[in-house]
């Protein structure tokens, strides 16, 4: 029996876990009392029961994620506009949601719909954030038809991992990301999916730009903070909130977690829409770098990451007044000393004379096992018409990983954003 498998979940505390599936140092620690999470207290029975009733709420909520079955018949022969219901695909795509604002730092963003308008906790600086009281329209979409592959079509075109697609029956359809597609292998490496070896989404990467690519959640906003996270002794910061490098020094992010009263720590794997939502935390380990830079001519800058215990890097060159934007997945491993898991990036030019400003870092999504997923299940071989379908809310999502994989005939129609081809 492990650790957690005495633990009880209460609406008042929350859970993390390290890269090895451990529980954190702190986790006993109370936090805000709108942040969900765990108590030591109960017996093994009751844990058991209120597993069900947090699985059997997930449920309920992604039944929701329907769209109108009778609509789409009507319009079969071109695409049929539908707007999202549920939180199955979140952030990427979001049903009726409301809008949470921090007094502290000034930021807003998404939330479920839950019973209550109580405050919540910012994600960004801990501070209180309000809930609006009015609902924000869902996210519309348009589905198009989508048929087997068959000598009498010749404009077919194959349904590839990274499609956005409608599945379902005779009564509902459900929006899902595709993942796997015939003769791939769904695999695990500890409770992290894998599809030929490779983490999703970087197994979308050789295939055409997606319709509807992945979204990021940003957590870290430089330019909202009046005392900055980002720390170096050879980088001067204005009152503008711009940074001027005095040498070739490391500017260097110091990360505090929210979830353990802003003490110093690794980036968790939070999903801030997902208000009320009891579950573990895990360390998050694919970054995205963002900013502004100025340089008079050229200039090379070099980004590093701290990614599953080691060091990756990236070059990237900037030419006058330019946007940057660096994801850990296209870095290889480099050496810098100073890196930990506390502080999971780090930025210095390389070449010329740059000012950086609107420094933000954001997650990707990640697609992981929950704790109630069957392990033994992998790995998947998926034969000649069967598909592995993930929702982007990865937390909360019914997909794949409850129902199995799916054969061809579900998948209804290929979904995209109003407007696209």
């Amino acid at each position: 029996m492990s650790d957690s498998d005495d633990l009880q979940y209460t609406p008042n505390r929350i859970f993390l876990l390290d890269h090895a599936g451990n529980l954190s140092p702190n986790d006993f620690e109370p936090i805000d009392t709108h942040v969900v999470a765990f108590s030591a207290s109960g017996s093994r029975a009751e844990l058991m029961d209120r597993r069900r009733i947090v699985l059997g709420s997930i449920f309920v909520a992604v039944a929701g994620l329907v769209i109108g079955w009778m609509g789409w018949k009507q319009g079969r022969q071109s695409g049929v506009l539908f707007a999202i219901h549920g939180p199955s695909m979140a952030p990427t795509l979001l049903g009726e949601h409301r809008i949470a604002a921090c007094d502290v730092c000034g930021f807003d963003w998404p939330i479920a719909i839950s019973g209550h308008d109580a405050p919540v906790a910012c994600f960004h600086c801990g501070g209180q954030a309000k809930v609006a009281s009015g609902a924000h329209v869902a996210s519309v979409v348009v589905v198009r038809p989508h048929e087997t592959e068959s000598a009498a079509l010749s404009t077919f075109t194959a349904l590839r991992s990274g499609d956005v697609v409608a599945i379902g029956g005779e009564d509902m359809l459900r929006i899902k990301r595709i993942a796997a597609v015939p003769g791939d292998i769904v695999e695990l490496n500890g409770s992290d999916l894998l599809v030929n070896g490779e983490p999703i989404p970087q197994s979308f990467r050789p295939e055409a730009k997606l319709s509807i690519p992945v979204s990021f959640m940003v957590f870290e906003m430089d330019s909202r903070r009046a005392v900055s996270r980002w720390k170096s002794g050879g980088w001067q910061r204005s009152s503008q909130r711009t940074w001027k490098s005095v040498g070739r020094e490391w500017l260097v992010y110091h990360h505090r977690s929210i979830h353990q009263r802003n003490q110093s720590s690794c980036i968790w794997d939070d999903y801030p829409y997902n208000v009320g939502l009891s579950r573990k935390l895990q360390p998050a380990s694919r970054l995205v770098l963002s900013g502004k830079a100025v340089c008079q001519d050229r200039a090379s800058l070099e980004a590093v990451f701290w990614v599953d215990g080691r060091v990756v890097g990236v070059t990237y060159e900037v030419a006058g007044e330019c946007e940057f934007n660096i994801s850990s997945d296209d870095a290889t491993v480099a050496e810098v000393a100073s890196m930990a898991s506390d502080t999971p990036v780090a930025i210095r030019v390389r070449e010329g004379n740059v000012q950086l400003s609107c420094l933000q870092i954001a997650r990707q999504v990640e697609y992981r096992l929950r704790p109630h997923d069957d392990h033994s299940r992998y790995p998947i071989e998926l034969g000649s018409d069967e598909y592995f379908v993930l929702g982007d809310n990865v937390p909360a999502s019914l997909d794949s990983r409850d129902f199995g994989v799916i054969p061809a005939r579900e998948i209804k129609g290929r979904v995209g954003l109003v407007g696209s081809p």
